[in-house]
């Protein structure tokens, strides 16, 4: 893409947040987007974010599991960037009118204490940098219709990213077993979805890990895992549509629970 097309594309999905209509796929004369060309995407919307007075305040592992990465044709997850107005309490009341085709699941939300910065971070740095982690319900959004057709797509719309409901009781990484914690989603107090953290990258950690060393060959702004940063990782078991009027909880085992209240 040249760069007058990748501006344009990132107005237009700039656009969709405003008026809550999706606009038609990327791709231009049939032809689909390299990924290095989303993420460029990506980085346009963020550089006017950014501009307009919104703080960097994370990360998304987009497409953490392996069903996740085939229904887009993928072979690695994609990285998306949290702002501030993307973070939620918990039981407040979220305004359904903020996003497009809403989907929620539970997620695991590492906060850094220290910076991680690749490439080259492994696990051990890993650890050593994180200070706790929280449950959380990602809200998943896309601003194309249809949703993304492949992970290039997607990655042009900062993965997916729509909002995150954080819990409120840290826990230490070595009180939990991030690889075999069991998940439950319960929608409107019925089970919805079962999974575990080996799900994402055999272990969240191993998101967390991919995402630091992913962070710096996509640029600024927020090109590096800060300290306080979050790092959001889903796929912990499919996602649900979220309806308004809808209460949404996960309980992941050794972590917590969180629960999310959407307006209708």
């Amino acid at each position: 893409m040249n760069p007058e097309v990748l501006r344009e594309t990132a107005t237009n999905l700039i656009g969709a947040y405003r008026t809550g209509k999706a606009i038609r796929s990327i791709r231009q004369h049939d032809t689909e987007p390299a990924l290095p060309d989303a993420y460029e995407i990506q980085r346009e919307q963020l550089n006017r974010w950014s501009a307009d007075g919104e703080s960097i305040r994370g990360f998304k592992v987009g497409l953490a599991s392996v069903p996740a990465q085939k229904a887009l044709d993928a072979t690695q997850p994609i990285l998306g960037r949290l702002t501030g107005r993307m973070i939620h309490p918990e039981h407040q009341p979220l305004d359904t009118k903020e996003f497009i085709r809403p989907r929620i699941e539970p997620a695991l939300a590492f906060v850094l204490r220290d910076a991680l910065r690749g490439p080259g971070v492994n696990a051990a740095d890993a650890i050593r940098a994180v200070d706790f982690v929280l449950p959380a319900l990602e809200i998943s959004d896309s601003r194309i219709q249809d949703g993304p057709a492949n992970a290039a797509e997607m990655a042009a719309d900062n993965a997916g990213c729509g909002g995150v409901v954080l819990g409120g009781h840290p826990v230490h990484l070595p009180a939990a077993d991030l690889r075999l914690c069991g998940c439950v989603l319960y929608r409107n107090g019925e089970v919805a979805a079962t999974g575990a953290g080996g799900m994402a990258l055999g272990s969240p950690l191993n998101a967390l890990v991919w995402a630091a060393n992913a962070a710096p060959a996509h640029g600024t702004p927020g090109s590096a895992l800060e300290p306080g940063h979050l790092v959001i990782v889903p796929s912990l078991t499919t996602a649900v549509t979220a309806e308004p009027g809808d209460t949404v909880t996960t309980t992941i085992a050794g972590v917590g629970s969180v629960t999310a209240v959407l307006s209708r």
